[in-house]
């Protein structure tokens, strides 16, 4: 595909470093062989308006399918990844479509105020029994 002349590996971060980071992206792609279970990357990513390219299983056909940010491929399969990010990075008013719908969703069912009503929600629940 030729694309590892383009990629750098940045160590860990600190949280203004992973913004300035996630905002100098076009794409994100983590293409883990073990089923994510949490995938708070990926609503990082998001968040910033970066659409991303994951792999299809643990949490990422959920997440996707509620953010509406990024593109599911086959699991470990390098030319599956390859093929979605040669995808949105060739079609920039789709990348930047999923960015932008990812953002959003991200803003409105994943801030700090709705996760913790949602929290809350799950207590009322179970101590009101």
């Amino acid at each position: 595909w030729g694309l590892s002349g383009v990629f750098d590996y940045w160590g860990e971060v600190d949280r203004h470093q992973k913004i300035d980071f996630l905002n100098g992206l076009h794409v994100l792609s983590v293409p883990t062989t073990y089923k994510e279970s949490k995938g708070l990357f990926i609503l990082e990513a998001l968040a910033n308006g970066v659409p991303v390219v994951q792999p299809r299983h643990g949490t990422f056909p959920e997440l996707i399918a509620v953010t509406g940010g990024g593109i599911l491929v086959e699991a470990e399969s390098p030319d599956a990844i390859a093929e979605g990010i040669s995808q949105l990075m060739s079609d920039r008013g789709y990348r930047e479509q999923l960015g932008q719908q990812g953002k959003e969703a991200v803003h409105h069912k994943f801030s700090d105020d709705v996760m913790a009503e949602a929290t809350l929600a799950v207590y009322r629940k179970y101590i009101n029994r």
